[in-house]
């Protein structure tokens, strides 16, 4: 019997979850990629076609899957030899071109199906999950996946600009201010350089921290008897900083500690007490992200040229609301030692703040509609659905779906590290693994009683 199952996402996350669907499923599988996009494999990441918006991770590590870490660097050498050339960070844009060969690659003729229009409803029966899609139409399947993000309301009624979609200012010596310190803004005002603009471009956040620079290094190897699980975070993080000074007194690299700690995140934060996290996004997680996602060497160059000229000012803030005045904007801020928010006058504001946010808004699309109907809940701290071990997602009733699955972004409140390539793909292998065992579970009901 073939078995349907049905991927509400055709983003990275979905095309990979496609792919290694596909590689585990020998032949007996049927896969309906749902994506309301024109594109397969680049959500708003790898949608980018500038060059200098490079992958943060070496090309090493960006195999669609677990079981051939080579597969990308493989393709990249016969496609793309003169980007191997050039070091092993690569351009972005190149990834949904790559995804799209590993789905042709995998995908047995006649068992993937596109469909182009949003998935608003997901609901699990005895026998099967029923798909809901934006036209009222339903899909029947054995399994569901959610890859679609965790989807957030704009805010500030568009007075924010989308870094990825919105375009850049016609006046090149225009007042630029970009809310947020990380990666999202180095690619931002990567193109505002490269699009040749000369005006000042100021970037805040509550820290005022800017990516590290990627360098060489060798991972510290760690297993898990050597890290204090379940200590809280304070403990935790004065065992780390006092691991990274004894290996760097040693001649070592602090790099070395925060790759040797990767393969462990998701244990160490699955162990934290909901107290413990609360005060990691509170007052470390941001001094976290520039060690732990950094910057390759060629834009941490670009962007200490760009602070040093002076173009470019990073700011310590945190932004709290924008408004209109003529024909100017303004965001309002909270200084350090401040009393009350000062105005910061901007001709564009672009919202360059990623997913890591707790949201108090009226969640969108599939998400919501999945927590409207008690089949999903909000994890404890809101950022995202929760899921349990094995990626399943949990309902009102804190129980686990045997069916319903989620892959990516969507769940970040649960395991943290689930945004990178290597962590979306090590999902998508445990899902397929999952669902093509459970295969013979399903076999025994009949496909006529599906919904």
């Amino acid at each position: 019997m073939t078995h349907h199952i049905v991927i509400a996402g055709g983003g990275a996350s979905g095309a990979i979850m496609a792919a290694n669907l596909f590689r585990l499923g020998d032949g007996a599988l049927r896969v309906t990629l749902v994506e309301a996009s024109d594109e397969i494999g680049k959500g708003l990441a790898y949608l980018t076609t500038n060059p200098s918006h490079l992958f943060n991770v070496r090309s090493a590590q960006l195999s669609a899957f677990s079981g051939s870490p080579d597969h990308f660097d493989r393709w990249l050498a016969v496609h793309y030899p003169e980007l191997t050339r050039n070091g092993p960070f690569v351009p972005r844009s190149i990834y949904g071109e790559y995804l799209e060969a590993a789905l042709r690659e995998t995908a047995p003729v006649g068992k993937l199906r596109i469909i182009r229009q949003a998935c608003v409803g997901m609901r699990e029966l005895e026998n099967g999950v029923e798909v809901t899609l934006a036209d009222g139409s339903s899909l029947p399947a054995h399994f569901a996946i959610v890859a679609t993000g965790f989807g957030l309301k704009p805010e500030s009624e568009g007075l924010l600009s989308n870094p990825w979609t919105d375009p850049l200012p016609e006046n090149r010596d225009a007042r630029v201010l970009v809310i947020g310190t990380g990666l999202t803004m180095v690619d931002t005002v990567l193109s505002l350089l490269d699009n040749g603009h000369k005006g000042k471009i100021v970037a805040v956040s509550r820290r005022g921290l800017v990516s590290q620079r990627h360098a060489l290094h060798r991972p510290l190897q760690l297993s898990t008897a050597d890290i204090p699980l379940g200590a809280s975070i304070h403990y935790l993080s004065r065992w780390l900083t006092d691991l990274v000074r004894t290996h760097v007194k040693n001649g070592g690299d602090w790099r070395d500690v925060m790759d040797g700690m990767r393969p462990h995140i998701q244990t160490v934060w699955k162990n934290l007490p909901t107290e413990s996290r609360q005060r990691f996004l509170r007052h470390a997680a941001a001094f976290w992200d520039v060690h732990r996602h950094r910057m390759p060497p060629a834009q941490a160059t670009r962007i200490a040229a760009a602070l040093e000229s002076g173009q470019l000012e990073i700011v310590k803030g945190r932004f709290l609301s924008a408004e209109r005045r003529g024909d100017r904007l303004f965001a309002n801020v909270m200084r350090p030692g401040w009393y009350e928010p000062g105005p910061f006058k901007a001709d564009i504001i672009y919202d360059c703040r990623g997913v890591r946010r707790r949201t108090d808004q009226e969640l969108k699309g599939l998400v919501g509609a999945l927590v409207e109907s008690g089949a999903a809940r909000l994890e404890k701290l809101g950022l995202g659905l929760e899921f349990d071990r094995n990626c399943a997602l949990v309902n009102a009733n804190g129980d686990a779906s045997s069916r319903i699955f989620g892959i990516g972004p969507v769940t970040l409140g649960t395991f943290w590290e689930s945004i990178a390539v290597p962590d979306i793909r090590e999902q998508a292998r445990q899902i397929a693994e999952r669902i093509t065992s459970g295969r013979r579970d399903v076999t025994r009901n009949s496909v006529a009683r599906l919904p």
